[in-house]
């Protein structure tokens, strides 16, 4: 797992990392960009598929073209952001973390590798790397809405708490505000709070319907108050609608699919268990926590 790294630090992992870890004022730009662009020319085989070796070589061409030709940090996170699009977790974690070697104040970086962590399961790490983001910018309601979910995730329910509070007070538009909403009703189910938390889940299912994610996340924690109370039957709709809108966070499918195996509706289990499988499969690995994959 990570720890946090100290403030103007990065992980010293490799050649790229130690080299811009240094704090030499002096470095020319043409030598920073050189070395970039040797290290993004070897480093073709692990970021693209290659089928033979021409084809590697022509892409490690590419890579180094497109560096000299451009911005080299903004064609290192573009290549992350495809990354993530394509479900390549581990690809993109590394081309973050290298942008952040690059550029360590850059708090773009920062988000994009807390979520891929998300998306990994790796909530510690994803921890470290928003609370990095918040030093760089305190306002910015992705960070909080993340770390809410992160915490809560690891039963760190009063940092869970004021990170979800700082959410609602900074999402500013319609669509953050159904996303921190939704975050909280989920995060009163963890913490065993029912009722407050079927008022929540009512609230969000009300409020922005528009929003799919969020509308089946809503439907999904509603009827998981309603198991925690007995009232399967009031449950049962509120999960089918949640499958038949979907959703990427694998855990849903899971529970749902544990669900219907009690109550002996295995054909139901089987297909909502294959529906785990399948966000498994494509990379997934935890909920999506609103970082926007367009932007």
């Amino acid at each position: 797992m990570y720890d946090q790294f100290p403030e103007h630090d990065v992980p010293q992992n490799n050649l790229i990392q130690r080299f811009f870890s240094q704090r030499w004022s002096a470095i020319a730009l043409e030598i920073v960009m050189t070395i970039v662009i040797t290290i993004a020319a070897g480093a073709a085989f692990d970021f693209f598929d290659p089928l033979d070796g021409e084809q590697t070589t022509a892409a490690a061409v590419e890579v180094a073209e497109e560096l000299r030709a451009g911005d080299p940090l903004a064609f290192i996170k573009q290549r992350g952001k495809d990354f993530v699009r394509e479900g390549r977790f581990a690809a993109a974690e590394a081309m973050f973390a290298w942008a952040i070697a690059v550029a360590p104040e850059e708090a773009e970086s920062y988000s994009w590798r807390g979520y891929v962590k998300m998306q990994a399961g790796d909530y510690i790490g994803a921890q470290a790397d928003y609370r990095k983001l918040l030093e760089l910018r305190p306002a910015d309601f992705d960070g909080h809405n993340a770390l809410c979910w992160a915490y809560g995730e690891t039963k760190d329910f009063a940092e869970a708490r004021a990170h979800c509070q700082q959410a609602l007070r900074r999402a500013g538009s319609r669509a953050n505000y159904a996303r921190a909403i939704e975050n909280w009703c989920w995060l009163l189910v963890e913490m065993g709070d029912f009722k407050q938390a079927a008022q929540y889940c009512r609230f969000a299912l009300e409020y922005a319907p528009e929003y799919p994610e969020a509308h089946a996340l809503a439907h999904f924690n509603m009827g998981r108050v309603y198991v925690a109370q007995g009232k399967v039957d009031k449950a049962l709709p509120h999960f089918h609608e949640a499958l038949r809108i979907g959703s990427s966070y694998p855990k849903m499918y899971l529970e749902i699919g544990a669900i219907y195996d009690r109550l002996g509706d295995h054909a139901a289990a089987r297909a909502s268990y294959e529906q785990y499988r399948e966000l498994l499969g494509g990379g997934a690995r935890g909920a999506g926590v609103g970082l926007a994959v367009g932007s």
